[in-house]
């Protein structure tokens, strides 16, 4: 009989305890502060609060907010210019006098901007007792030897594409300035020297 009670009991209870249930309202569930926006919940925060928290906090990173990019690196630095290749030697270069004294005459021709280096195969011209021409070496030098005694103009031959821009004066070249000197013999002039650039 208990049994049967209880079971009756249990029928009439059921669709009172439904009834209750159905009659209560919902709960809305809205997105937690940890899971986003109301603008798109559960994927981050939005433009604008993102910006508000970055402006109180720059420099750090903020949760759920987007990383901007790095700036890009800077392009990579241009290597210095080079100077142009040095000249073929002149068709007209290269006919040294040949004299039979005791006399000489050397230098340099060269970049005018550090390191300072010679340039190859460039025209050096001598006039005077006797008259010529000598192409310089692998490092810029030249030489005449075996001159008579006398006085001897010493000029370059100016290449395309350069400006002389020592000696500052003494006698004209073609393309600048060159040397005048007179020499006795068993005597020499060294360092006579040319410098150039190229624009």
């Amino acid at each position: 009989m208990n049994r049967v009670f209880v079971v009756l009991l249990a029928l009439v209870a059921i669709p009172a305890v439904a009834s209750v249930a159905q009659d209560r309202p919902t709960r809305q569930i809205r997105p937690s502060r940890a899971s986003g926006s109301v603008d798109n919940p559960g994927l981050g925060h939005d433009a604008a609060h993102c910006a508000m928290r970055q402006a109180l906090r720059p420099g750090e990173t903020i949760n759920k907010c987007t990383v901007a990019d790095p700036p890009p690196p800077p392009p990579p630095s241009q290597p210095p210019p080079q100077p142009p290749p040095p000249p073929a030697p002149s068709p007209t270069c290269g006919s040294a006098p040949a004299g039979g004294g005791t006399v000489s005459i050397n230098g340099q021709v060269y970049v005018d901007a550090s390191p300072w280096p010679g340039l190859t195969n460039w025209c050096v011209q001598l006039s005077g007792p006797v008259s010529g021409s000598v192409v310089t070496d692998a490092s810029g030098n030249y030489a005449f030897t075996g001159l008579p005694a006398g006085t001897y103009t010493v000029c370059e031959v100016l290449q395309a594409n350069w400006h002389e821009t020592f000696p500052g004066g003494g006698p004209g070249c073609p393309g600048g300035f060159g040397y005048s000197m007179t020499l006795i013999d068993g005597s020499g002039a060294s360092f006579i020297d040319f410098a150039n650039l190229s624009p």
